[in-house]
This record gives C-alpha cells, structure tokens and sequence, in this order.
C-alpha cells in the first residue's frame, strides 16, 4: 500500500473500489437519534485532500466510538480500507455525490507532514432545528478557507 498513489477526492465514485485517500480531517461530528438522550448512532468528519474538495465520511453502525479514538479535528492522514456510496441528497453537507463509509477495519496513518500541504477548512453547521425557517437560504452551510 506504500507505494500506491492516493486518489484525490474529486475521482471517487460511489460503489467503487479507492485503495487509499490523503486527507485533512476538518469536522467531526456524532449524530444522533432525534427524541433520546444522547444516543449517538455515528460519527460523521468533513474531509479535504490539497486541492481543497470536499467530502463527506461515516461510520458504519455500532462503530463510532472505535473511530472517535483514532482520528482527531484538523489531522492529516492517510485512509484505506473503506467503501464509498451514493450519499442522499438530503442528507449532503458538501457538494460531492460519494460518501465514504468507514468501519473498524479501516485504517488512519497520520501524517507528521504533508506535501503539498492540506488547507484548513472551516465548517460551520446549523443546527438541525433551525435548518426550517432557512428552507429557502442558500447558506446553510458556510465554507471559510
């Protein structure tokens, strides 16, 4: 796996096999089911490779406390052993159509330096309760480089 070259965010396709991908992981959040007490259900990050496009990841079920434990807002790393999907359209906090899905088995090498180097990007995210009144809004979601 050393040797294989990462592919950049914009190539990945859902349902398609990616062997590896260098990423900065800018946001890190824990969904949660509506109505209960701080059930969390998975652990969704905002990731971006140094030509700065943006993609969505997850967890599968059950694993995102194994995935909180090995990566951290604003790293970089190295990710393999993962799976891509169509993301639905509701459900997109960025532009690309893939999700990237994660398990226990995929593994994070974090990187001491990158070159080139990863931009930091911020994320701000509304609140789902008040994502209603700004139905017609078009900035739900604000990208800051």
């Amino acid at each position: 796996m050393e040797n294989i070259c990462p592919t950049p965010v914009n190539q990945l396709i859902p349902y398609t096999k990616a062997d590896k991908i260098k990423v900065r992981i800018c946001r890190i959040w824990k969904s949660i089911i509506p109505g209960t007490i701080q059930k969390y259900t998975a652990l969704h990050c905002v990731f971006v490779d140094e030509a700065q496009h943006a993609v969505e990841g997850c967890t599968s079920d059950g694993d995102h406390d194994v995935m909180a434990s090995k990566i951290e807002a604003g790293g970089c790393y190295e990710i393999m052993d993962f799976r891509t999907v169509k993301i639905r359209a509701q459900y997109k906090v960025v532009p690309h159509e893939t999700l990237i899905l994660f398990n226990s088995k995929t593994v994070f090498r974090k990187l001491a330096s990158v070159f080139p180097p990863i931009p930091r990007h911020q994320f701000f995210l509304q609140d789902y309760n008040t994502l209603y009144p700004r139905l017609n809004s078009v900035d739900i979601l604000t990208d800051v480089i």
